[in-house]
Protein backbone atom coordinates (compact mmCIF):
# COMPACT_ATOMS: atom_id res chain seq x y z
CA UNK A 1 0.00 0.00 0.00
CA UNK A 2 0.72 3.72 -0.27
CA UNK A 3 4.02 4.78 2.12
CA UNK A 4 2.75 7.97 3.12
CA UNK A 5 5.78 8.49 5.02
CA UNK A 6 7.64 8.36 1.35
CA UNK A 7 4.56 9.95 -0.70
CA UNK A 8 4.24 13.11 -2.63
CA UNK A 9 0.42 14.27 -4.01
CA UNK A 10 0.67 15.23 -7.64
CA UNK A 11 -2.12 17.29 -8.85
CA UNK A 12 -1.96 17.24 -12.19
CA UNK A 13 -3.41 20.14 -14.82
CA UNK A 14 -6.03 20.40 -13.01
CA UNK A 15 -6.44 24.19 -14.50
CA UNK A 16 -9.03 26.06 -15.49
CA UNK A 17 -8.81 25.15 -19.45
CA UNK A 18 -9.37 21.75 -18.82
CA UNK A 19 -12.16 21.62 -16.49
CA UNK A 20 -15.71 21.35 -18.63
CA UNK A 21 -18.48 19.49 -17.96
CA UNK A 22 -17.05 15.85 -18.24
CA UNK A 23 -13.96 16.65 -15.86
CA UNK A 24 -15.82 19.16 -13.62
CA UNK A 25 -16.83 16.35 -11.33
CA UNK A 26 -13.53 15.29 -10.08
CA UNK A 27 -12.44 18.67 -9.02
CA UNK A 28 -14.48 18.21 -5.58
CA UNK A 29 -12.81 15.05 -5.17
CA UNK A 30 -9.42 16.76 -6.11
CA UNK A 31 -9.49 19.50 -3.55
CA UNK A 32 -10.78 17.37 -0.82
CA UNK A 33 -8.03 14.84 -1.20
CA UNK A 34 -5.35 17.59 -1.64
CA UNK A 35 -6.49 19.39 1.26
CA UNK A 36 -6.36 16.49 3.64
CA UNK A 37 -2.96 15.47 2.21
CA UNK A 38 -1.85 19.58 2.97
CA UNK A 39 -2.99 19.19 6.68
CA UNK A 40 -1.35 15.40 6.94
CA UNK A 41 1.92 17.64 5.94
CA UNK A 42 3.04 15.97 2.99
CA UNK A 43 4.36 17.31 -0.45
CA UNK A 44 2.21 17.92 -3.23
CA UNK A 45 3.22 19.35 -6.49
CA UNK A 46 0.65 20.88 -8.84
CA UNK A 47 1.06 20.73 -12.74
CA UNK A 48 0.46 23.86 -14.87
CA UNK A 49 0.17 22.87 -18.64
CA UNK A 50 1.15 25.18 -21.17
CA UNK A 51 0.76 25.41 -25.03
CA UNK A 52 3.02 27.25 -27.39
CA UNK A 53 3.26 28.23 -31.14
CA UNK A 54 3.85 25.13 -33.68
CA UNK A 55 3.34 22.79 -30.74
CA UNK A 56 2.78 19.24 -31.85
CA UNK A 57 -0.81 19.62 -30.53
CA UNK A 58 -1.22 22.61 -32.96
CA UNK A 59 0.11 20.67 -35.62
CA UNK A 60 -0.86 17.03 -35.91
CA UNK A 61 -4.44 17.14 -33.33
CA UNK A 62 -5.40 20.75 -34.47
CA UNK A 63 -5.73 21.60 -30.88
CA UNK A 64 -5.27 25.22 -29.96
CA UNK A 65 -5.64 26.37 -26.24
CA UNK A 66 -3.90 26.93 -23.13
CA UNK A 67 -1.34 29.23 -24.16
CA UNK A 68 -1.64 31.55 -21.17
CA UNK A 69 -3.96 32.89 -18.32
CA UNK A 70 -6.72 32.37 -17.22
CA UNK A 71 -6.90 28.96 -19.23
CA UNK A 72 -3.03 27.99 -17.03
CA UNK A 73 -4.19 29.43 -13.87
CA UNK A 74 -4.85 26.70 -11.50
CA UNK A 75 -8.48 26.37 -10.32
CA UNK A 76 -9.91 28.69 -8.21
CA UNK A 77 -10.59 25.64 -5.40
CA UNK A 78 -6.72 24.93 -5.35
CA UNK A 79 -5.23 28.33 -5.36
CA UNK A 80 -4.82 28.55 -1.38
CA UNK A 81 -3.21 24.35 -1.19
CA UNK A 82 -0.95 25.55 -4.25
CA UNK A 83 1.05 28.00 -2.05
CA UNK A 84 0.85 26.21 1.02
CA UNK A 85 4.47 25.90 2.62
CA UNK A 86 4.46 21.95 1.40
CA UNK A 87 3.44 22.74 -2.03
CA UNK A 88 5.23 23.17 -5.47
CA UNK A 89 4.08 24.42 -8.97
CA UNK A 90 5.89 22.53 -12.04
CA UNK A 91 4.77 24.23 -14.98
CA UNK A 92 5.37 21.85 -18.52
CA UNK A 93 5.13 21.59 -21.86
CA UNK A 94 4.75 18.21 -22.23
CA UNK A 95 2.30 15.70 -21.39
CA UNK A 96 4.09 14.25 -18.42
CA UNK A 97 5.07 15.77 -14.77
CA UNK A 98 8.21 13.66 -15.08
CA UNK A 99 10.63 16.30 -16.89
CA UNK A 100 13.77 16.87 -15.76
CA UNK A 101 12.55 19.57 -13.69
CA UNK A 102 10.03 17.47 -12.16
CA UNK A 103 12.42 13.90 -11.78
CA UNK A 104 15.02 16.27 -9.63
CA UNK A 105 11.92 18.25 -7.80
CA UNK A 106 11.02 14.62 -6.44
CA UNK A 107 14.45 13.26 -5.56
CA UNK A 108 14.60 16.43 -3.55
CA UNK A 109 11.06 15.83 -2.00
CA UNK A 110 12.98 11.76 -1.26
CA UNK A 111 9.83 10.66 -1.99
CA UNK A 112 8.98 6.70 -3.31
CA UNK A 113 5.82 6.94 -3.99
CA UNK A 114 3.11 9.65 -6.26
CA UNK A 115 -0.66 9.44 -5.40
CA UNK A 116 -1.55 10.59 -8.65
CA UNK A 117 -4.90 13.21 -9.76
CA UNK A 118 -5.69 15.63 -11.94
CA UNK A 119 -6.88 16.20 -15.51
CA UNK A 120 -7.34 14.21 -17.88
CA UNK A 121 -6.62 10.39 -17.11
CA UNK A 122 -6.25 9.80 -20.81
CA UNK A 123 -3.55 12.24 -21.10
CA UNK A 124 -1.36 13.41 -18.58
CA UNK A 125 -2.28 11.71 -16.03
CA UNK A 126 -1.72 8.31 -18.12
CA UNK A 127 1.76 9.44 -19.42
CA UNK A 128 2.93 10.63 -15.65
CA UNK A 129 1.82 7.19 -14.31
CA UNK A 130 3.54 5.35 -17.46
CA UNK A 131 6.92 7.46 -16.50
CA UNK A 132 6.64 7.73 -12.62
CA UNK A 133 6.34 3.51 -13.38
CA UNK A 134 10.04 3.63 -15.69
CA UNK A 135 11.21 6.22 -13.16
CA UNK A 136 11.26 3.73 -10.47
CA UNK A 137 8.83 5.79 -8.48
CA UNK A 138 5.60 3.80 -7.54
CA UNK A 139 2.66 5.67 -8.84
CA UNK A 140 -0.83 5.45 -7.51
CA UNK A 141 -3.83 6.73 -9.46
CA UNK A 142 -6.88 7.26 -7.67
CA UNK A 143 -9.86 6.50 -9.75
CA UNK A 144 -12.60 9.05 -8.59
CA UNK A 145 -9.65 12.09 -8.62
CA UNK A 146 -9.20 11.52 -12.17
CA UNK A 147 -11.26 12.52 -14.99
CA UNK A 148 -11.41 13.12 -18.78
CA UNK A 149 -12.36 16.42 -20.45
CA UNK A 150 -12.59 14.53 -23.53
CA UNK A 151 -14.53 16.52 -26.51
CA UNK A 152 -14.29 14.39 -29.90
CA UNK A 153 -14.64 10.93 -27.74
CA UNK A 154 -16.34 10.24 -25.20
CA UNK A 155 -15.10 11.19 -21.91
CA UNK A 156 -16.19 8.27 -19.77
CA UNK A 157 -15.27 6.02 -22.28
CA UNK A 158 -11.69 7.57 -22.90
CA UNK A 159 -11.48 8.13 -19.14
CA UNK A 160 -12.37 4.06 -18.26
CA UNK A 161 -9.94 2.82 -20.78
CA UNK A 162 -7.21 4.80 -19.73
CA UNK A 163 -7.84 3.40 -16.13
CA UNK A 164 -7.73 0.19 -18.09
CA UNK A 165 -3.93 0.45 -19.59
CA UNK A 166 -2.90 2.00 -16.19
CA UNK A 167 -4.15 -1.11 -14.77
CA UNK A 168 -2.32 -3.66 -17.58
CA UNK A 169 0.67 -1.11 -17.72
CA UNK A 170 1.61 -0.02 -14.57
CA UNK A 171 -0.66 -2.48 -12.20
CA UNK A 172 -4.26 -3.29 -11.04
CA UNK A 173 -3.28 -3.07 -7.77
CA UNK A 174 -1.83 0.82 -8.04
CA UNK A 175 -5.04 2.06 -9.03
CA UNK A 176 -7.01 3.48 -5.52
CA UNK A 177 -9.69 5.22 -4.26
CA UNK A 178 -9.72 8.30 -2.28
CA UNK A 179 -11.17 6.94 0.11
CA UNK A 180 -7.88 4.48 0.64
CA UNK A 181 -5.98 7.36 0.58
CA UNK A 182 -8.16 9.23 3.29
CA UNK A 183 -7.71 6.08 5.37
CA UNK A 184 -4.26 6.27 5.43
CA UNK A 185 -3.69 9.86 5.96
CA UNK A 186 -5.67 9.65 9.11
CA UNK A 187 -3.11 7.62 10.06
CA UNK A 188 -0.48 9.17 9.38
CA UNK A 189 0.87 11.28 12.26
CA UNK A 190 2.19 14.97 11.47
CA UNK A 191 5.41 15.05 12.93
CA UNK A 192 5.61 18.07 15.88
CA UNK A 193 7.49 21.00 14.96
CA UNK A 194 10.77 21.31 16.85
CA UNK A 195 11.32 22.61 20.38
CA UNK A 196 13.88 25.50 20.24
CA UNK A 197 16.83 24.74 22.85
CA UNK A 198 17.17 27.11 25.68
CA UNK A 199 20.88 27.77 25.95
Amino acid sequence: MIDIAKAALLVVDVQNGFVNEFSAPAVPVITDLATRWTRAGRPAIYTRYWNYTDSPWERLIGWRALYGPPETDIVDELTTLASEPEAHILDKTVYTALTPEGIDLLRGLDVTDLVICGIATDACVLKSALDAFEFGFTPWVVRDAVASNATRHRASEIHESALLLISRLVGAGQVVEASEVWELLATHSVPAATEPRSL
